[in-house]
C-alpha cells in the first residue's frame, strides 16, 4: 500500500499528539488509526489523479513508490488535508465539505491541475 505522507508528517501538520525534546512526534494511541487514514487518503488521491498518478508520483510497475521518491508538495498537502478531515470528522461529512463521491474542495483544488482529464 502506498503512503504518500508519513505518520510524523501528518502529526506535525495537524498538531496531533505531543512532541519530544527534539520536536519529533511521540507515539500515541491514535497512531494505528492515523496510519489507516493515511493509507485511505493516499489511495483516494491516487484514484483522483487517475492515469496521471503514475507520472506525477513516479510509481513503479507494481504501483508502489520507489524508495526515496519525492512526492510533490501539493500531493502531500492534499493527503494531509484528507487525513485531517477523516480524523476530525469520523462520523462522515457533517460540515458538507464535499458532495457524495467527491473529495473535499481544498483537496481537489490542490490536485486538479495534476489530474488526467476525463475528456481530451
Amino acid at each position: 500500500m502506498v503512503a504518500l505522507v508519513s505518520l510524523d508528517m501528518v502529526k506535525r501538520a495537524l498538531r496531533i499528539g505531543d512532541l519530544d525534546e527534539n520536536g519529533d512526534p511521540l507515539p500515541s494511541e491514535d497512531d494505528v488509526l492515523l496510519e489507516t487514514y493515511i493509507a485511505a487518503a493516499s489511495a483516494a488521491v491516487i484514484n483522483y489523479l487517475k492515469g496521471q498518478a503514475e507520472a506525477v508520483l513516479n510509481l513503479d510497475s507494481s504501483g508502489e513508490l520507489p524508495s526515496g521518491a519525492e512526492v510533490p508538495s501539493e500531493v502531500q498537502m492534499a493527503c494531509i488535508l484528507l487525513v485531517g478531515h477523516f480524523y476530525r470528522e469520523p462520523d462522515g461529512d457533517a460540515e458538507d465539505a464535499f458532495e457524495h463521491g467527491y473529495l473535499p474542495k481544498p483537496v481537489i483544488s490542490l490536485l486538479y491541475p495534476l489530474r488526467d482529464p476525463a475528456l481530451k
